[in-house]
């Protein structure tokens, strides 16, 4: 009978757990989100920047996916490639643990941003960084170590609500070649 309580309790929390996660997006409306929120490609062109690069829907690996390939450059006070959706309704931090990806790369970092509220500029944000491999995997990035991008932001994102989230290759000269097949928040 204690077996049953036990295995009764598990089954109940593995459950609650998995119906926690809220997907943004899984491809299955290509470059649309499942809030109805456009992707948008930024480069740090629109700062004076260099860098290039394109956002694509493709098949990597047998797995549909966004592809942002290009080469990033810090010359001219630049250095940043990104695809970008807003959050429409905005995710409260307080109500998941984090944000997870599926990624696919070339063996290089790149970082996930999130704009609140209080992040009005657009250079702040809060940034984590994570490195890819040449397969599938997924990348959990929780919100406690998220980092700020200035000294005058909030010390960290918890509590606020996060109104968008970014894909980013930068902060170095490399090819960028990441492609992401699900993201969302858990």
């Amino acid at each position: 009978m204690k077996k049953i309580i036990i295995l009764t309790l598990l089954l109940l929390y593995q459950s609650d757990t998995f119906s926690h996660d809220m997907i943004l997006d899984q491809l299955k409306n290509p470059k649309i989100t499942n809030q109805s929120q456009k992707w948008n490609f930024i480069t740090d062109q629109v700062m004076g920047g260099i860098s290039t690069g394109k956002f694509m829907v493709e098949t990597v690996d047998g797995v549909l996916c966004y592809r942002m390939t290009g080469d990033v450059s810090t010359k001219n006070n630049g250095g940043f490639i990104q695809m970008r959706t807003k959050l429409s309704p905005e995710i409260n931090s307080k109500d998941y643990d984090g944000v997870y990806l599926k990624v696919y790369g070339n063996k290089k970092n790149y970082n996930l941003h999130l704009r609140t509220g209080l992040t009005l500029a657009p250079w702040q944000y809060y940034s984590y960084t994570f490195t890819t491999k040449n397969n599938w995997i997924e990348i959990r990035a929780p919100f406690e170590q998220f980092k700020k991008s200035n000294f005058y932001q909030p010390k960290n994102i918890l509590g606020q609500s996060i109104k968008s989230v970014g894909l980013v290759a930068g902060f170095d000269n490399f090819s960028s070649d990441i492609c992401l097949s699900e993201i969302g928040f858990y």
